[in-house]
């Protein structure tokens, strides 16, 4: 024990990082000075709140402030879209209403530029369409060969999936497996791309790669649909109701649970467990529902941010507007920085 209490920063920086757990963290520094020095200097990986505007793109930690240390951000991403986030600090952005698509590493400022066109497959043959990208999420940083794109669009298309090395997004052929229009929201978990609907089904899409002869391959989308029943809540008339998907952070489950923080928002969700499983928890939410439906984007010259804050479930009718107010973002709803 001795030995591990005076663990190298940089191995117990490591460890650090594994625990997914907000109270693991707590009880790992408390062993003693170094270990709480150490983390402390090495904050858990709740994610930021990123809000982005053609001015200034700001950082917010929560259960901190936008006086702490901030990570430097590259100017890249200044005045686009951003579209979806994954870990690591990368988005999916969009730098014009239909053109621009790119993978960013805000940090860094690496740029993966994405096609602008799809290709659906048809039975009378294949045809190519403008797309726009409403929501996108990756399963691995680029250049690594696990790295797919999937995007729900605007297009002839609901959804479009892309890996580095095509020059053109591919779309689930017509007439094969499920074909969901309304598409809200969409994630990565254990291997498949999960969406949900705005009629309660989520379809798991798993991009395949089979060979296609003189040493090529293809790209083939393996899907599946299943059909939620939800109980006890009736829309009332007027009332916007969005739908959406949280990972854990731990990659374990694709659930929403009492003892988690979730932090809410389009293709950037994710649940972090608290350590007690009897406890409350809360969601952290942002006001990302574009006018109309919430599976609808129009490109607008502002996005507010006056309808975030935070839920606690044991308090059902109160919501805590503890996040920061600003002015409405010119480029860009509000989304979860997983740096």
């Amino acid at each position: 024990m001795a030995a591990a209490a005076g663990l190298h920063p940089d191995v117990l920086a490591r460890i650090l990082l594994l625990l997914s757990c907000i109270v693991d963290r707590v009880r790992a520094s408390a062993v003693n000075k170094h270990w709480r020095r150490v983390s402390l200097q090495n904050p858990p990986p709740l994610p930021r709140l990123l809000r982005p505007s053609t001015a200034q793109t700001e950082t917010y930690r929560i259960f901190g402030g936008f006086g702490d240390p901030r990570p430097s951000l590259s100017e890249e991403g200044r005045g686009s879209r951003f579209c979806g986030s994954a870990p690591g600090g990368w988005f999916v952005i969009s730098a014009e209403p239909w053109r621009g698509h790119a993978l960013l590493h805000l940090r860094t400022g690496e740029r993966v530029a994405l096609p602008e066109r799809v290709r659906i497959p048809l039975n009378s043959g294949d045809i190519t369409c403008p797309m726009m990208i409403r929501a996108a999420v990756i399963s691995a940083a680029p250049p690594s060969g696990d790295c797919f794109v999937a995007a729900i669009t605007s297009s002839q298309t609901n959804m479009a999936f892309w890996r580095p090395g095509m020059d053109c997004w591919l779309s689930p052929p017509v007439g094969m497996g499920p074909a969901r229009r309304s598409a809200e929201d969409l994630t990565y978990y254990d291997g498949w791309f999960c969406a949900v609907d705005s009629e309660d089904y989520l379809v798991c899409y798993k991009p395949e790669i089979a060979p296609a002869g003189d040493g090529a391959s293809s790209l083939t989308i393996r899907t599946n649909a299943y059909k939620f029943h939800v109980h006890g809540h009736q829309t009332a008339p007027g009332e916007i109701v969005s739908h959406y998907l949280l990972p854990s952070a731990s990659g374990a489950d694709l659930l929403m649970l009492s003892g988690q923080v979730l932090f809410v928002g389009r293709a950037c969700s994710k649940a972090f467990d608290t350590g007690h499983a009897g406890s409350p928890g809360y969601i952290y939410f942002l006001d990302d529902v574009y006018t109309g439906r919430p599976h609808s984007v129009v490109q607008q010259k502002e996005y507010p941010c006056a309808d975030a804050g935070r839920w606690c479930y044991s308090v059902p009718d109160e919501m805590d507007r503890c996040l920061p107010w600003a002015a409405p973002s010119d480029t860009s709803p509000c989304i979860w920085y997983h740096h």
